[in-house]
């Protein structure tokens, strides 16, 4: 450590009564804990508590050595006065506001500074924007004195009054550590002290020479972060015992450096998501709401009568809700069911009613009766909404059944005391609000209460560009130095006339000021260690960045870093023996007899690697809601609605028959369709519900009429035929939507398909990939098949594809001969085709028994387009690689 002037001179005079303020907590923290460390070392084993304060931590003691701490606004009191009173001032006018918070913080940022540097607006000319800001800014301050309120701005000037009224009793010497800009109160202070004799004095922590200077230049960010992190991790490996890391913007970039600073600092917490980190600390910590527990809380408490598909998989996963450990599987079961709608979003109490019964969930279903119970339109006060809240908490066994991690348990305290308590102060600016607007402001209030984890300093320290202040370091690395940071680019308030700011010397007013500010940061950060590296990217994304003008980007370049230690470039260079494996093949069926859908054959065609995960692992990816009704359940409604109405009509005929009365029968039909499929599922909104019917409608009434009327007279003998056949050791389940007799007598097999991609030509392909028909026409044990062919439903595109053993069987479906395949097959006759059939699906049930795995898509452009193991077979790393080959 490099601060001299602590031991020899600043100790000595706290000791005799001296008071000490800082720029901000953590440089206090560290003096108080520099303080009681010195005393040990003079021998001492009890000492009074010494006049160390942050200046914000002074101000608010006198205040309530005063008794007057009820009359501080906090902060979100003051906001929702302000957005309380702009909203009052606007009702009925002109003026509507977008972004009121964002206005709002403005305007109490311009109130402060008018008070903070006595500025008097109507001095200069004032913008209508400005005109209108005095006009809340009046209407606040007369709700302030007739409630007796103090802003944060007021406070100086009431503590000085008191200190200048004897009040309060001035200390005799004032010192002042950290500020590299003293705020207009604090320069008031010294004046008062002045004039009863005492003394004031800003003191020099970094009143060290400069040490020695290194300069990195990093492609981005990402390889400056890099950089850093190793350098952390050689001085670490070196034994050095302080090291500063200092970010301007380390609120934007937390995220980031904890995760390249754990991967290459101690790579193995990867392994270990649960461990508390103590290898470093950051100076922000993170918001509140950002923390998992309280994150959980402000979902429970956000369920409203719809839920989203997200936020319901976050209910059903989340291991803050009661019941989550012991409920694990069967609720991760019970959202693969839901996840299998395919809906975007579900009602409250349509979730609950799925609920009933539910004999492996009964404490989720209680909990969702906790939901439903807490939907109301009732206002209350904010207090009485922080009681409700923490009951409907309380009700739903937040935080959960597990043992809590110590930043858990340190997080459920502040959101108790910094959220929901907090909460319960703006009972004193407003009135009773709705249960939407008081869970905003829980939002808001957690969303920027900032968590620091109470955990032990490491040797590692970053912090932000103020909170460096006063800090010193064995050796200190500042990075991100481009010229948009130092200097600062300028950022008048819009609310307070430009001149009065530059006259009056405002904060970030001037670009002279900005100067002046950056030099002094500068030159403060040069003393605060042995050795200083400076730092910059080259570019952010695609846009180049130019290094700051106030380093001099020439001298010494930084010598050492440790090698990398993150998994990945472990993995790349560990060196050692590859172990060969050959996953081509799984082990082989047993004895037992398999059973599948026809999927499990048309899965081992189209991929054998897919087959073996779907049917032998069962593995598949969870399904993923879409806008409106899947595509999927939209042609299982359509198959629905046809299996209903040719189980009315059976004939051609009775279709002819209909007449003008078909739509009526159309709708009816799909009507019946529709309370089917939705009898044992969630039921969408009945809007949707009825553009779905008319789409139907519309559909069936060109079916029937276009395609089905045109054909020659038939018959429809059976519909869902369902058919179980027996294939080696697979039990192969089949269900065709219709068979037909012709009035030949000829019978023909037919699937209703709703997609685009339909070809005859894969009743020939070698594997065969459209099984379904072909294995019924195998298996059938009555030889009924003489035909097969997919009914296409789809608008435009409406027909009939397939094949049939003899010419003219139905509308525009060719006779098996005339395909070019059957001549390189050999197949002369319809028992030829029957033939190839029966070899292709055995061969495939063959190769499934077997454990045949193998990556090796039949086509990859249609094999693949819609598998949902690209990211587990790698097929376009495969693909790449035998391109390089090439």
């Amino acid at each position: 450590m490099r601060h001299q002037a602590l031991n020899t001179r600043i100790f000595p005079a706290i000791t005799q009564g001296a008071l000490l303020l800082t720029v901000n907590k953590r440089l206090f923290r560290h003096l108080r804990e520099s303080y009681d460390q010195w005393m040990l070392a003079q021998g001492k084993n009890v000492w009074p508590t010494p006049q160390i304060y942050s200046y914000e931590g002074w101000l608010n003691r006198c205040l309530a050595d005063l008794g007057e701490e009820w009359r501080l606004l906090g902060q979100h009191q003051e906001q929702c006065l302000w957005e309380q009173q702009i909203e009052a001032a606007i009702a009925g006018s002109e003026f509507e506001l977008l972004q009121l918070a964002q206005t709002a913080d403005k305007a109490v940022e311009a109130h402060h500074l008018i008070k903070e540097y006595a500025i008097d607006p109507t001095s200069a000319y004032l913008t209508e924007d400005q005109r209108i800001f005095m006009n809340w800014r009046s209407r606040v301050t007369e709700r302030c004195q007739q409630q007796g309120w103090l802003d944060k701005s007021d406070l100086p000037f009431r503590i000085c009054a008191a200190l200048a009224d004897g009040v309060l009793t001035p200390p005799q010497t004032l010192l002042l550590a950290g500020f590299d800009r003293l705020p207009p109160g604090l320069v008031r202070l010294q004046e008062l002290i002045a004039e009863r004799g005492g003394q004031a004095e800003e003191i020099d922590l970094d009143n060290s020479a400069p040490g020695q200077f290194y300069y990195f230049t990093a492609h981005d960010r990402g390889h400056e972060l890099d950089a850093v992190a190793r350098w952390t991790r050689k001085l670490l490996q070196d034994g050095v015992r302080s090291i500063g890391i200092v970010v301007p913007d380390l609120q934007q970039q937390r995220q980031r450096i904890e995760r390249v600073f754990r991967a290459q600092i101690d790579p193995e917490a990867l392994l270990k998501p649960d461990a508390e980190e103590t290898g470093f600390s950051l100076s922000l910590g993170g918001p509140l709401a950002e923390q998992g527990i309280v994150h959980a809380a402000l979902e429970f408490l956000a369920v409203g009568s719809r839920l989203t598909s997200e936020r319901l998989s976050f209910l059903l996963r989340t291991p803050y809700l009661g019941g989550a450990r012991v409920e694990r599987d069967a609720r991760a079961r019970f959202e693969a069911r839901l996840r299998g709608w395919r809906q975007r979003s579900f009602s409250l109490s349509g979730i609950a009613g799925q609920l009933v019964g539910e004999t492996e969930l009964e404490r989720l279903a209680d909990k969702f009766e906790i939901f439903q119970q807490a939907q109301n339109a009732e206002r209350w006060t904010p207090g009485e909404w922080a009681q409700r809240f923490a009951e409907q908490l309380q009700g739903l066994d937040w935080p959960g059944d597990r043992v809590l991690t110590s930043s858990e348990y340190q997080a459920l305290k502040s959101w108790q005391v910094n959220a929901l308590e907090a909460l319960t102060e703006l009972d004193a600016v407003l009135p009773p609000v709705s249960r939407e607007r008081a869970l905003a402001l829980l939002r808001r209030m957690s969303r920027e209460r900032e968590f620091q984890l109470e955990a032990p300093s490491g040797a590692v320290r970053v912090v932000g560009l103020l909170e460096s202040a006063g800090l010193s370091f064995d050796q200190l690395w500042i990075m991100g130095l481009n010229d948009t940071v130092l200097p600062a680019r300028v950022q008048p308030n819009p609310f307070i006339p430009y001149p009065l700011q530059v006259a009056h010397e405002l904060p970030r007013s001037s670009s002279t000021l900005e100067l002046d500010y950056a030099t002094r940061i500068l030159a403060r950060l040069r003393g605060a260690a042995a050795e200083v590296v400076f730092s910059y990217p080259c570019q952010e994304g695609d846009t180049p960045l130019r290094p700051s003008p106030l380093v001099a980007w020439q001298g010494t370049p930084l010598p050492h870093f440790a090698e990398p230690a993150d998994p990945l470039t472990g993995i790349k260079t560990a060196a050692g023996e590859l172990e060969q494996l050959d996953d081509r093949r799984g082990p082989r069926i047993s004895e037992d007899i398999v059973s599948g859908g026809i999927g499990l054959l048309q899965d081992q065609a189209h991929c054998p690697f897919r087959a073996f995960i779907h049917h032998r692992l069962q593995g598949r990816a969870l399904e993923e809601p879409g806008p409106g009704l899947e595509p999927a359940e939209r042609g299982e409604l359509v198959h629905l609605a046809l299996e209903k109405i040719w189980q009315q009509l059976e004939t051609r005929e009775n279709l002819l028959a209909l007449g003008d009365g078909i739509d009526a029968f159309i709708s009816a039909q799909v009507d019946v369709a529709l309370n089917s499929h939705f009898s044992t599922r969630m039921r969408p909104g009945e809007a949707l519900l009825k553009l779905e019917s008319e789409r139907i409608v519309a559909l069936l009434h060109d079916w029937l009429l276009d395609v089905e009327a045109q054909r020659d007279d038939f018959r429809v003998l059976a519909t869902e035929q369902k058919l179980t056949a027996e294939l080696g050791a697979l039990r192969v389940r089949i269900k065709v939507d219709r068979i037909d007799e012709l009035a030949s007598g000829e019978r023909l097999v037919i699937d209703y398909k709703t997609g685009a991609q339909l070809k005859a030509d894969d009743f020939f392909t070698v594997p065969l990939i459209e099984p379904q028909l072909p294995v019924y026409a195998v298996c059938d044990p009555e030889h009924r098949a003489d035909g097969v062919a997919f009914a296409r439903v789809r608008k435009g595109k409406n027909g009939f594809v397939g094949l049939t053993k003899t010419a003219d069987m139905l509308n525009k479906v060719k006779e098996f001969s005339s395909f070019s395949q059957t001549e390189d097959l050999g197949i002369t006759d319809w028992g030829g085709v029957i033939a190839f059939w029966r070899e292709q699906v055995e061969t495939l049930a063959g190769d499934f028994s077997r454990g045949e795995a193998s990556v090796k898509p039949y086509d990859p452009g249609r094999s693949c387009r819609y598998c949902d193991l690209a990211g587990l077979c790698r097929i376009a790393a495969l693909t790449e690689l035998e391109g390089d080959d090439e």
